[in-house]
C-alpha cells in the first residue's frame, strides 16, 4: 500500500468515526432529561455541528487525494444515563485525538502541511471535547485514564 493509499484509508477510518459520533451526540442530547443534566444535554447538541464539520473536512480531503469517501458508520444505541454517555465519550474522544495525531504524522511525511496542521487542530479540538466532558462529570482525569 502506498503512503497516499495508507493516508486515504486512515482518513476514511476517521471519517467513519466522525459520522458515527454526530448522530450519537444528536440522539444523546435529545434523550437527556432533568435540570441537573441540562449542561450535558446542551454540550452534546452543540457538538453535533462541530462533528459534522470534521466529517465534511475529512471527506473533502479524501476526494482531494483522488479517492472516494467510504462511509460505513457503526451506529449503536445510546447508553442509559448521562454519566455513562460521558464516560464512554471521553474514551472515544481520546481515541480520536490519537487518530488525528497519527493522521498529522502521515500527512507531514507526504509534505501535505496544510492537512498536517488541520489534523493537529482537530486533535486539539477533540481533546477540548474530552476535557469538557471530564469537567461535566466533575472529574479531572489524566490522559488515557477514563
Amino acid at each position: 500500500m502506498s503512503q497516499q493509499q495508507q493516508l486515504t484509508a486512515k482518513l476514511n477510518e476517521q471519517l467513519n468515526r466522525e459520522v458515527t459520533t454526530f448522530p450519537r451526540y444528536m440522539v444523546q442530547g435529545a434523550s437527556i432529561q432533568g435540570a441537573e443534566w441540562e449542561s450535558v444535554r446542551a454540550m452534546y447538541l452543540a457538538e453535533v455541528t462541530d462533528e459534522v464539520g470534521h466529517a465534511q473536512y475529512l471527506a473533502n480531503q479524501i476526494v482531494a487525494l483522488g479517492s472516494t469517501p467510504d462511509i460505513q458508520p457503526e451506529l449503536a444505541a445510546p447508553l442509559a444515563t448521562p454519566q455513562d454517555m460521558l464516560e464512554r465519550d471521553i474514551v472515544e474522544e481520546q481515541t480520536d485525538v490519537a487518530n488525528y495525531v497519527a493522521l498529522a504524522e502521515l500527512a507531514g511525511k507526504q509534505g501535505l502541511y496544510a492537512l498536517k496542521m488541520a489534523m493537529e487542530q482537530q486533535a486539539a479540538d477533540e481533546d477540548e471535547h474530552r476535557q469538557t466532558m471530564q469537567r461535566l462529570l466533575g472529574k479531572l482525569l489524566a490522559w488515557g485514564c477514563p
